[in-house]
């Protein structure tokens, strides 16, 4: 008797052991967060009709030349209240589903960061120590072509508003310096969430659309491309890869704003990042207002003050306008320059927004060209 209760016992034991392992597995109790396993997705760019038509070279370009490299944890879910997953048979689907990989994403170029805040010397600033909102906030997707400033625009506005941003990709090496919700699941308790890719527009309520001027966001992919988030490869490197790269990006570049306008139906705040650099305060509190968060003149100002995150690349203009020479041909910058207009004209007809897409950098580079 008492041996078969003893066998009875066991076996029952061991069949909770394995419901719990099984729970675990499917929790990700017993796992590593920092692994996340789940389809690779590449981006594919859609050809844009008004700009001049060249055939796309065949290419074999590398995972960070092609574009972010899409994790999403097994089980993991895109939006907060739904179960959204990555599915577009547009995507090519290119590594291996447990391939312990981080995507790489790509952090700008940047020449001269400076606000213009008005600021008191007396004034006591610290770095702030993000949280989640304590209440739901609409989804709202920061949108920019990689290296155009998300992820220093992610930097102030987290220090502005206290809270967390997150992203559609999962980059270790942010969430480890200074973005420690980067890889967050519930995105409706960050402020904003990064993504390079017009795919992703269904998960958001609102959008900020982040430009910078062609020019120096093509140059800035292709550096983080050969060199990551803060290097810089040799000057002929970095010409291979622009070269490489440059049909890519190009239409890349020009139709993720004409999607946002085509395909996104919501709210859409346009920042510019060149004005982001030289009238800091008054952006942020526009920002602030398109969020309909509450922010302080102290807020501002100390996000002003402590602009610089921990991804810098540091250059200066002589040397970053002679690069740009280097990098781009003649035929090249007058192709830049017609994809800036056509940006321009894209964002004036459908948000009545007067944006110069070419700036300090085109009247540099043309006046020396």
């Amino acid at each position: 008797m008492f041996a078969r209760f003893k066998n009875l016992f066991i076996g029952c034991f061991s069949l909770f052991l394995i419901f719990c392992v099984l729970i675990g597995l499917r929790t990700n109790t017993f796992g590593n967060s920092k692994l996340h396993f789940g389809p690779a997705v590449w981006f594919r760019p859609i050809v844009y009709p008004n700009l001049e038509e060249t055939q796309q070279p065949s290419m074999n370009l590398s995972k960070a030349e092609k574009g972010p490299n899409i994790k999403i944890a097994k089980g993991q879910k895109l939006f907060a209240t739904g179960s959204q997953r990555l599915n577009d048979t547009k995507h090519k689907i290119v590594q291996d589903i447990r391939k312990k990989y981080y995507p790489k994403v790509q952090v700008t170029n940047v020449v001269g960061r400076l606000g213009n805040a008005s600021l008191d010397g007396s004034v006591n600033c610290s770095k702030k120590k993000v949280k989640l909102s304590q209440t739901v906030l609409p989804i709202t997707g920061l949108v920019s072509f990689p290296g155009s400033g998300n992820t220093w625009t992610r930097h102030l506005i987290q220090q502005m508003t206290g809270l967390g941003t997150s992203s559609v990709y999962c980059d270790g090496g942010l969430r480890a310096r200074g973005f420690p919700y980067e890889c967050h699941r519930d995105r409706a308790k960050t402020v904003v969430v990064k993504t390079h890719e017009g795919r992703h527009f269904n998960l958001f309520k609102k959008i900020v659309l982040l430009v910078r001027n062609p020019y120096d966001a093509l140059l800035s992919y292709a550096n983080f491309a050969k060199a990551g988030h803060t290097g810089h490869p040799s000057k002929q490197v970095l010409i291979q890869a622009s070269t490489k790269m440059f049909e890519h990006s190009l239409k890349w570049y020009v139709n993720l704003t004409r999607n946002t306008i085509r395909k996104f139906k919501g709210p859409v705040h346009v920042v510019q990042y060149e004005r982001l650099q030289s009238d800091m305060a008054r952006e942020l509190r526009k920002l602030a207002t398109f969020f309909n968060l509450s922010v302080s003149d102290k807020d501002i100002d100390c996000t002003v003050k402590l602009q610089e995150g921990n991804f810098h690349r540091k250059t200066n203009e002589a040397k970053h306008i002679e690069l740009l020479h280097t990098v781009y041909t003649k035929e090249k910058l007058l192709r830049l320059q017609e994809a800036a207009r056509y940006s321009e004209k894209l964002l004036k007809d459908a948000y009545s927004v007067d944006i110069d897409l070419g700036g300090k950098t085109e009247k540099l580079l043309f006046q020396t060209s």
